[in-house]
């Protein structure tokens, strides 16, 4: 049993966190090397739920996960998800985070899921060209590059200031962690590792020039669309996209270069863009999700059918927001032929919603006539889906 103890390690308590760490770099009799090496899942869900984080020792040791990362080299899934209990904002979050994650992850993991961190555009660039073996990637709060006030790759911002209005005192955060003082969760050694790790980390060496290939990466969800950046990649097998960012068409267009015509399932948050011009990117989309409220969908005009498309979900999340000009537009590019292998239309909204299901009955006797399902459905909304608001 103890060959198998640790494979797969998730946390929802910061509190547990310091003998874990223990338990990671200790060696069982039966073994030369630490349990950490075991681990292939380590999942970190602080604040999420109904259990409170308030931030404990983030400053302190976050920049590293508090030392899981590097003490785990053999991960394969890693899931962080860290949501402050007093405001819902991102963690200010050191670059040394993702130059551990490069450097302890890079030949082995397959999945990374990260959210309530923020990082800056070029840091996910520098990260994920090291991360070849990555099949599914999602990452939340990822903060744009501007070239005209950023430097490529420069040191962290130590505060934030969040302005709230001329009644109320701004609130800052600020990494200014003292590491003379005793920690109230670790060590000493302990500590003076997170300290090393903060000011010495470095990316591990890269000679290769872009395009940097991820060769297995099938799904990618980003809650910011850098297309200057993502165009110095290449997905061969990218197949899932999630774009929750609001940008134009252009957007789109200028990364054909990365995306593969073949991707199948896209969720596009953008603007000025008609359906028939996201769909005409990607002859073998088959499944189409445009959250409705803050997008813009001029109207369609289909100059070729489209073969594959089997469904579009159109989405409301924060804000009821009528989407039967764009379910008739739907219906009239299938009465039209432009559409030949759709079979449903879906309408999402989180919760319960008292008489929804009822809103469309014209659209569902029109639907039903041309052979369509219109179907309203009620599920969670996606967790990217809470940063755009």
């Amino acid at each position: 049993m103890e060959t198998y103890l640790y494979e797969v390690v998730m946390i929802f308590r910061f509190q547990y966190v310091p003998t874990l760490l223990q338990r990671l770099h200790s060696i069982s009799p039966a073994s030369t090397t630490p349990r950490g090496h075991r681990c292939r899942r380590l999942d970190l869900y602080l604040g999420v739920g109904s259990i409170p984080y308030d931030e404990e020792a983030w400053y302190e040791g976050g920049h590293t996960l508090w030392g899981l990362v590097p003490a785990c080299p053999n991960l394969e899934i890693l899931v962080a998800r860290v949501i402050r209990s007093k405001l819902y904002m991102p963690c200010l979050t050191h670059k040394a985070l993702w130059k551990t994650i490069a450097a302890c992850c890079a030949k082995t993991i397959r999945r990374l899921d990260l959210f309530g961190l923020e990082i800056r555009m070029d840091r996910v660039k520098m990260m994920l060209r090291h991360l070849t073996k990555l099949e599914a990637c999602s990452i939340g709060h990822v903060k744009k590059f501007d070239p005209l006030k950023d430097i490529y790759d420069d040191e962290e911002p130590k505060q934030r200031v969040i302005s709230k209005g001329r009644c109320y005192a701004p609130i800052v955060f600020k990494d200014d962690w003292d590491y003379t003082t005793p920690s109230g969760y670790f060590s000493a050694l302990t500590v003076s590792e997170f300290k090393a790790a903060k000011k010495n980390s470095c990316w591990p060496p890269f000679t290769a020039s872009a395009p940097y290939t991820l060769p297995h990466l099938h799904t990618l969800r980003l809650d910011d669309f850098d297309s200057k950046r993502i165009t110095q990649f290449n997905f061969p097998c990218l197949r899932h996209l999630d774009m929750y960012c609001f940008s134009k068409i252009e957007c789109l267009s200028s990364s054909r270069g990365s995306i593969p015509d073949s991707l199948t399932h896209l969720t596009y948050a953008g603007k000025s863009a008609s359906i028939d011009q996201i769909i005409g990117f990607f002859p073998q989309l088959r499944f189409l999700n445009l959250p409705t409220e803050y997008c813009e969908f001029p109207g369609s005009h289909f100059t070729n059918p489209h073969a594959c498309l089997e469904v579009v979900e159109l989405a409301t999340w924060y804000r009821y927001c009528d989407p039967k000009p764009q379910i008739k537009e739907i219906l009239v590019a299938v009465q039209n032929r432009n559409l030949p292998s759709l079979h449903m239309i879906q309408v999402t909204r989180p919760g319960k919603c008292a008489a929804f299901d009822d809103l469309f009955p014209v659209e569902k006797m029109e639907s039903a006539a041309l052979g369509l399902t219109l179907q309203v459905v009620i599920r969670k909304r996606p967790i990217f889906s809470f940063l755009a608001g």
